[in-house]
């Protein structure tokens, strides 16, 4: 069963702040209906459309809303005014004939990135998160056990082709505890 305006509303507000938003409201004086999120990097408008006709036809509202308020509360050299998200999510698909529009408003960047999400794309709280995705953090962890596994196999398979078993150890080594690899071969010095 697919999600409603509501359950997407909820699940994209819910996503972005477990990763690091905070959702802010709209000045007193601002026409802005969507909900505004920002964290130390951008600010987000999060505009959800009952129909793929809605979004089509207001879109641009969103966007002259979200532009002048990051133009009256922002200066042009903070890094900020240069990191605005326009989220457009609608439960509804477009027809056939519209599927280029919902291309061409993806790739527009005039003025904001675009994140546009429309009704199959949105079936579960995943779709979201997957259409969320370019404002999320990203998730490194730490190599696996296995991954492990292998770069310890790495010295001998490289000494085999005639490198110096050493210099490998150290590459490795510095790898695993997310440290320079470079500074800890120039550490090593005139022995390379």
């Amino acid at each position: 069963m697919a999600l409603s305006s509501t359950q997407l509303t909820a699940a994209a507000t819910e996503i972005l702040l477990k990763n690091g938003y905070r959702q802010v409201g709209a000045p007193k004086d601002s026409p802005i209906l969507s909900r505004l999120f920002e964290d130390e990097y951008g600010i987000v408008s999060l505009q959800v459309y009952d129909t793929w006709q809605s979004l089509r036809d207001e879109w641009n509202i969103s966007q002259g809303q979200l532009v002048d308020l990051m133009s009256s509360r922002l200066g042009r050299p903070e890094p900020k005014s240069w990191e605005g998200y326009l989220v457009l999510l609608t439960v509804g698909d477009p027809p056939e004939a519209d599927r280029q529009d919902v291309v061409d408003l993806r790739y527009n960047t005039n003025r904001l990135r675009k994140l546009v999400a429309t009704g199959q794309e949105l079936e579960t709280v995943d779709d979201v998160q997957t259409a969320l995705l370019p404002l999320l953090p990203l998730n490194v962890e730490p190599p696996s056990t296995s991954d492990a596994g292998l770069l310890a196999r790495l010295p001998d398979l490289l000494a085999g082709e005639g490198v110096d078993r050493a210099v490998t150890e150290a590459a490795v080594t510095s790898f695993l505890h997310n440290e320079s690899i470079m500074e800890r071969l120039h550490q090593m010095g005139p022995e390379l």
